[in-house]
């Protein structure tokens, strides 16, 4: 359908509707609505009054009307049906909103002509006609309720839709944008025309839903054959990623993986160079950023877009004694170090909770005053009484339309008996009746909304009026319940992202308050890992009572509220729905910047000419991905893993829900959302979104543990984190979604781009609803797929993977290389065989004790016989590496931090005065010197260990 004509008939079908509407008001006098909720004939008379006939004109002139927008209603679903409905499901709904628009529209003509018929004989106290059109209202006015704004919004999006392709003066054209750039010989970018061949978008592969939906809809250009489909769609890179024969990948962890990743490549710097990849997770992806953007050289003076070709990058950043190393040791504590930065990163941790809880709160009030004057001018439920009387009346609850609850309900039971019956008795050649079963769906929801609308919320707000009367509270009571609720909750998001371990806090405890016995049993009362979940959930339970009494105290006194309040409230909420991007409020962007400080610098040289390590100016370099992401000369390619949240088992496996999610300079995306072009997005995506495609912001999504989806991690904090702005993943666009958008001929009936991540994304995020083929997916750590970046690199095929684990797993063995061999199974079809021998060597213990054996027992428990691990790789296809075919097997070397006797002495030292070392808990972001040279120098140790097993002859197996 052409946007012209989907445009015209959106306008026409609302046609019927202003045409009957306008009929109405000419025509009736008087508002039919107080008669048709009467319920009885005494109640009826007292409405009619001397007035029966200016009714029964009305009630004649109403099935105009009723026509009139049933007509209109059936219309735009249809329309939606056939225009805006992406799947099965969503065709589904748009069919069960016309036909719930036919029954709201027989509903009230039964009740016109029940009402017409009463009207006569209502002196008489005939009750049943008014009785029954009571329950005909109820039913109507709950349908509409649930039909009308729906149908407001898909004529809404299907008119602006339209309008934006058939008028030519609405559309944005978009100015092209410079071409992107690669790695010249002098490390800086050049320019790279020979790329333009590459296809924008890569659609993901196919699957298909519970309904029989083929999601993505658009056909690929290459799919795959043979039996193994599932590992080849899987395995699938964007184009010019060629296998390779070096790829090196560094782990999750936070600033311990950092530290521990700075080590290992400074000793393994040469052979990182010659790589062809690097994969880095969270804390590794700190080390790799910083790598990246060290690598950039500065703009040019005046300059804002380009980087100086002329500018000798120097090939030792990051090496021992540099000014890059240096500027992190003493930033290690990046989060916050001081008082006066301990207390900005609470107080936007609590910016955050004020501001999600603030918005939630107004939501609930416009909420509520929507349905206080819902049940004013439409009182299937009488709350008059429920705002002037002390203590409140119970409310007027109408019979009839209690029993049209109870008629739904019998008629549900009777669908079900019916398909119950013919299910027994129909033969197998021949299918039982579909629509028995879909209208016992239908009439049991049916039946849930009229009780919500009749009985429960009119409960929820005399629930809260009788509380408010029984504790007698004041506006100060109010603003003590509400800052005590605030503090409980600011609690739980504390214990919820920095009590994982009573080591953790302890040592947080010294830091605050100095070593000391007191700090050291303060610690000992921290609660564990039930006590976390109990007071988590009391505090959402707390919240959801709170929430109840605000939508409840709202709904029972919103009409009654001043004008200003009335109109105030909405427009703020409005406002912020329409002009806030949810992402600001979290923590994302302070997390963004604190990186920053630490990592993102680059060798400087002053006039004077000293060197220093000059901090990014990220107000006049945003760091774009395509440019400063590029690859340098004699540097791999840098991989930041990240990890797409998905609700649901299409996608996904049940407990996963998440897929890879990566950000590279040539495209961004993973195999199971597809993969879009980095220099393309960057240049068609506008607003804020934008600035969430840079280095610095791949770095800090790819390292957001704490986020309202976390993979497999427990729901309850995700729900928690999410209503209160703890939350560092950040939604970005979903590649999959762009592929009808940026043909030639674009779809109009396609969502565009969003500009801001407006209201509903965080409303998402607390419901805990990501949809696959939603326009931009909550990206998080990459930890929450898989934590050390090995499947992402073994994806990528190549034929040594050398992977640094910083991941600090609980011992005795390695569970997160044991998750990853599962994973790459699984996903890929790849085998990894580790060397069992050495494999146990891992195992804390397995090393032959240190002498004297008494006084070192505790020592001795915790170290490992060895802290590289070798093993062979098995692909399900043959690799190519620089054009020649290498056969199926590969290499596997793990550099595990672990403890080891051949530790230099310092390091022995260190770690048995620290029982935690080398597994301090990633909650733990505050670094101090010996904590940051510990890591590092156990990162150089296992780097030494990993260069000698790479350059070791490999054994035939």
């Amino acid at each position: 359908m052409r946007p012209r004509t989907g445009l015209l008939l959106a306008l026409a079908g609302v046609l019927p509707f202003c045409a009957g509407l306008a009929f109405y008001l000419c025509t009736a006098e008087v508002d039919t609505t107080p008669l048709q909720l009467a319920g009885s004939a005494a109640a009826a008379v007292r409405v009619l009054g001397d007035r029966a006939d200016a009714f029964r004109d009305a009630l004649h002139a109403d099935h105009v009307f009723v026509a009139g927008y049933t007509i209109t209603l059936v219309w735009v679903f249809l329309l939606a049906r056939r225009t805006l409905a992406r799947h099965v499901n969503q065709q589904n709904l748009a069919v069960t909103g016309a036909v719930a628009a036919v029954v709201a529209g027989l509903c009230d003509v039964a009740e016109n002509l029940l009402l017409a018929h009463g009207i006569p004989h209502a002196a008489q106290g005939a009750n049943v006609p008014f009785a029954w059109a009571t329950g005909c209202a109820t039913v109507k006015w709950v349908l509409l309720a649930l039909t009308g704004p729906v149908a407001v919004v898909l004529f809404t999006i299907t008119v602006k839709r339209a309008a934006f392709h058939a008028v030519p003066f609405l559309r944005r054209r978009a100015a092209p944008a410079p071409a992107p750039a690669a790695a010249g010989d002098s490390g800086q970018p050049a320019p790279a025309a020979a790329d333009d061949d590459r296809p924008e978008v890569i659609p993901p592969w196919p699957v298909v839903r519970a309904d029989g939906a083929r999601w993505p809809r658009d056909s690929r250009t290459d799919p795959p054959t043979g039996s193994a489909v599932r590992w080849l769609n899987s395995g699938r890179v964007p184009p010019k990623r060629e296998q390779g024969a070096l790829g090196f990948c560094v782990s999750g962890g936070g600033i311990r993986s950092a530290c521990v990743t700075l080590g290992a490549l400074q000793v393994l710097r040469d052979d990182v160079c010659r790589a062809r990849y690097l994969v880095s997770v969270s804390g590794g992806g700190y080390l790799a950023g910083a790598l990246q953007l060290a690598l950039s050289g500065p703009l040019e003076e005046g300059t804002t877009s380009t980087l100086n070709p002329a500018c000798a990058v120097p090939a030792d950043v990051f090496g021992p004694g540099t000014p890059e190393e240096d500027h992190l040791r003493r930033h290690s504590k990046y989060l916050a170090e001081g008082t006066g930065q301990w207390l900005t990163a609470l107080g936007v941790l609590l910016r955050g909770l004020l501001a999600s809880l603030g918005l939630l709160v107004a939501v609930l009030l416009v909420l509520g005053l929507t349905l206080s004057w819902a049940y004013h001018r439409v009182p299937v439920t009488d709350l008059t009484c429920l705002a002037g009387s002390a203590p409140p009346c119970t409310p007027g609850f109408r019979p009839p339309a209690v029993a049209a609850i109870l008629c739904c309900l019998g008629a549900a039971l009777a669908c079900w008996l019916i398909w119950l019956v013919t299910f027994a008795w129909t033969s197998r050649s021949r299918r039982p009746p579909l629509w028995a079963a879909r209208a016992f769906r239908l009439l049991v929801v049916l039946a849930l909304f009229l009780a919500l609308a009749v009985l429960a919320l009119p409960a929820v707000a005399w629930g809260a009026m009788w509380l408010k009367h029984w504790t007698d509270v004041g506006v100060r009571g109010v603003g003590a319940g509400a800052g005590l609720t605030a503090l409980l909750t600011y609690v739980a998001v504390l214990a919820g992202t920095l009590w994982r371990r009573r080591q953790v806090v302890g040592g947080g405890m010294n830091k605050l308050f100095g070593a000391g016995r007191r700090a050291s049993r303060l610690s000992q009362a921290v609660p564990t890992s039930f006590t976390q979940y109990l007071m988590v959930w009391l505090v959402l339970l707390l919240l959801t009572l709170i929430s109840l009494i605000v939508l409840g105290w709202a709904t029972a006194t919103g009409r009654t509220w001043h004008p200003g309040w009335q109109l105030g409230i909405p427009a703020a909420v409005l406002a912020v729905a329409l002009c806030l991007d949810q992402t600001w409020m979290s923590l994302h962007p302070f997390y963004r910047y604190r990186l920053a400080s630490a990592f993102a610098v680059r060798r400087w040289k002053e006039k004077d000419g000293e060197t220093v390590a000059r901090p990014y100016d990220f107000a006049k370099e945003p760091t774009k991905l395509s440019l400063y992401g590029g690859q340098r000369a004699g540097f791999p390619q840098v991989i930041f893993a990240a990890a797409a949240n998905l609700s649901g088992s299409d996608r996904t496996p049940p407990g996963r829900r998440a897929v890879s999610y990566t950000f590279s300079h040539d495209y961004v995306g993973g195999p199971d959302v597809g993969y879009v072009r980095t220099d393309r997005l960057e240049e068609r995506t506008e607003g804020t979104i934008g600035a969430d495609l840079t280095v610095q912001s791949a770095v800090a999504v790819s390292g957001a543990a704490f986020a309202s989806a976390m993979g497999g991690q427990a729901r309850v904090f995700q729900t928690l984190f999410a209503l209160t702005n703890a939350r560092l993943g950040t939604w970005v666009p979903n590649p999959a979604s762009l592929t009808g958008l940026w043909g030639p001929e674009p779809d109009w009936t396609l969502p565009p781009q969003p500009r801001l991540r407006r209201l509903h994304y965080l409303l998402k995020e607390i419901a805990g609803r990501y949809p696959m083929d939603d326009r931009l997916l909550l990206t998080t750590d990459g930890g929450h797929y898989e934590n050390l970046g090995l499947v992402e690199l073994l994806r990528h095929g190549v034929r040594t993977a050398v992977c640094i684990d910083a991941s600090g797993s609980s011992p005795p063995f390695a569970g997160t290389l044991a998750d990853a061999i599962a994973l790459a199974y699984e996903e890929l079809g790849v085998r990894i065989v580790l060397d069992d021998a050495e494999a146990r060597q891992l195992v804390p213990g397995s090393a032959r004790p240190l002498q004297p054996e008494d006084p070192l027992a505790a020592l001795n428990a915790r170290l490992s016989a060895r802290t590289v691990v070798t093993g062979d790789i098995f692909y399900p296809h043959e690799l190519i590496v620089d054009g020649q075919r290498v056969g199926t097997k590969g290499r596997l070397i793990v550099a595990r931090a672990a403890l080891t006797r051949k530790l230099p002495y310092p390091l022995l030292a260190y770690a048995s005065a620290h029982a935690v070392f080398p597994n301090d808990a990633t909650s733990d972001q505050w670094f101090d010197h010996k904590q940051f040279e510990a890591y590092r120098e156990l990162g150089r140790f296992i780097g030494q260990e990993a260069a000698e097993a790479l350059h070791r002859p490999r054994p035939h197996r």
